[in-house]
């Protein structure tokens, strides 16, 4: 085999791969992470602000499975004192920044969750360090929630750098006697 030839060879094998991946990755790129009627809050400018929040969903404690928030008419409905409140950090980090490799400290991110009534009465608002860097993840102590109807909504804080709110999600707490 001459150089021309070989050259040629691991070109086409490169070329064949690179669509091949491409097929792949295609169908998964363009997959909608959110569930059909769910509502983004606007984006910020993407220099200055971290990614928003995604995926914001409610369950009723740590191995419930979630209810997607943002689907109108439908309402995350627990039953319990203590749900669990979770989000989707998609892309937190700022752009060209680069993830730590594994096993070094890594500080975490803060993580700002605020609950009120659904009137707008303050409710809570905790600040959390996540070490996921997927997902953030709040389960309230025992008797912080009665009977009612609650909204929450969560933001990232990296550095100087910050995500802005999500959507309210609006939940109902429905406690048996």
């Amino acid at each position: 085999m001459n150089k021309t030839s070989g050259t040629w060879s691991r070109a086409a094998i490169a070329l064949a791969a690179a669509v091949v991946v491409g097929a792949v990755a295609a169908p998964l790129s363009m997959a909608d992470p959110k569930p059909e009627g769910s509502q983004a809050a606007p984006a910020g400018d993407p220099d200055l602000l971290l990614a928003t929040p995604e995926v914001t969903r409610v369950s009723d404690g740590s191995y419930s499975g979630f209810q997607f928030c943002g689907i109108p008419d439908n309402p995350p409905q627990v039953s319990t004192d203590r749900p669990s409140l979770a989000a989707t950090l998609e892309s937190v980090a700022p752009p060209g920044s680069v993830e730590p490799p594994e096993g070094e400290n890594q500080p975490g991110r803060k993580v700002v969750f605020e609950v009120t009534e659904a009137g707008g009465e303050p409710v809570l608002t905790k600040q959390a360090t996540t070490e996921a860097s997927h997902t953030a993840i709040y389960q309230f102590s025992e008797g912080k929630l009665t009977d009612g109807d609650y909204r929450w909504r969560v933001r990232v804080q990296d550095g100087p750098a910050t995500s802005q709110w999500t959507a309210w999600c609006d939940f109902s707490v429905r406690l048996s006697s």
